[in-house]
């Protein structure tokens, strides 16, 4: 049986615009969200966006309320890796030169890091990244930023980010998915991976790639599955004979939020015709779905964890790591989020890990990646 290393990952932030309120979507769903994996034994990984802490620290000299946000969210950062729980890089790049005008926040920077030159793209990550190893220092001076998620996932292709990644001492990044696309407010097309499922090193110009070597990062897929017709039809027959409930994703039930919870920024707008020639497609043919807890119903984690097995025991590895997504700005219901961590926690081969252990087993041959001589 494969040992499966599964890390619990959350992006922990404000939405994409800057929009939403703090205390209600990041600091009430954090705590919720720590319990419920402390109840079930799990230290989960917390990938926090620091662009918007450092927007709000510099424009809190100004506004008082932003500096008391500031002041919070390092209290609960430095609480949260205190009880066990891991801390680890996140950055939006639409935060750079961020203005706070008539009481909301307005982002004009490019929101892909891709669209960065390689000084502007080095200086804003070691700006963060060294922010946080800072805050963390405080209550462990061996803290280190070892692993990195883009924000909007974008990390390719470019020609510098991952060298840039490497040179700031960064073991891993996690930001390719299988399956993503998005044309709109930024563009990147992931339907064609090398490796969807296992670690690999990339090609340093293109994570899409796996390269035949060993480079000085390796690229960690967070995990995404194919939910199939056959399987959806079913879901949508029990979901119309049972509780309805029981197949509601978590951010089916808007979180509490002064802002507008109907946000969605993401992608062109489409014409009435190309909506529901999509939502016809997704009948006949496989949809590859995100393995991001806040979007998924109790029956869709089932699902995604039977998949995750399957596709571990035919890795031929004896361990294998597993990256799965959540967004706790999304979550307005933790029950399913609650019933995963119950059924996480009752299944043998299923180790929870964080990021941090997981840099620590890529550094000593955990995995046979390929090229570096390491062997299961």
């Amino acid at each position: 049986m494969t040992e499966i290393h599964m890390v619990l990952t959350d992006d922990w932030e404000l939405r994409g615009d800057g929009s939403g309120n703090v205390s209600a979507i990041q600091f009430e769903t954090l705590r919720e969200l720590r319990r419920i994996y402390e109840e079930s034994g799990i230290n989960a990984s917390f990938n926090v966006e620091v662009m918007q802490q450092l927007s709000h620290l510099e424009w809190g000299t100004h506004h008082s309320h932003l500096g008391e946000i500031a002041a919070e969210w390092e209290d609960l950062v430095q609480e949260t890796y205190l009880r066990g729980h891991d801390v680890q890089l996140h950055v939006h790049a639409q935060w750079t030169n961020a203005q706070y005008e008539a009481d909301r926040w307005v982002l004009s920077g490019d929101w892909s890091i891709l669209n960065y030159s390689e000084n502007a793209a080095e200086t804003m990550i070691r700006n963060c990244k060294d922010y946080l190893e800072q805050l963390l220092r405080r209550s462990n001076q061996t803290y280190q930023c070892v692993s990195f998620r883009s924000g909007s996932w974008c990390i390719a292709p470019s020609p510098h980010l991952l060298c840039v990644l490497s040179r700031l001492g960064i073991v891993f990044d996690m930001s390719i998915v299988e399956g993503l696309k998005y044309d709109g407010i930024v563009d990147l097309d992931y339907r064609s991976v090398d490796e969807p499922f296992l670690p690999y090193y990339p090609v340093m110009t293109d994570a899409r790639r796996a390269s035949p070597r060993q480079e000085p990062l390796v690229c960690v897929p967070t995990h995404s599955f194919r939910y199939n017709p056959v399987p959806r039809a079913w879901h949508t027959i029990r979901r119309r004979f049972t509780d309805p409930r029981e197949y509601m994703a978590p951010n089916a039930v808007p979180p509490k939020d002064s802002g507008d919870n109907r946000y969605s920024v993401w992608e062109k707008k489409k014409s009435r015709m190309s909506r529901v020639l999509a939502r016809v497609r997704r009948h006949f043919k496989p949809e590859i779905v995100v393995s991001d807890l806040s979007a998924l119903s109790y029956p869709l984690m089932v699902s995604m964890i039977d998949d995750i097995r399957r596709r571990a025991e035919s890795s031929g590895w004896d361990r294998v790591p597993v990256i799965i997504e959540n967004h706790t700005k999304d979550v307005g219901n933790f029950r399913p989020i609650e019933r995963f961590a119950n059924l996480v926690s009752s299944i043998p081969d299923i180790n929870v890990s964080t990021l941090t252990e997981l840099a620590s087993k890529l550094q000593a041959g955990t995995y046979p990646l390929a090229g570096d001589g390491s062997s299961n």
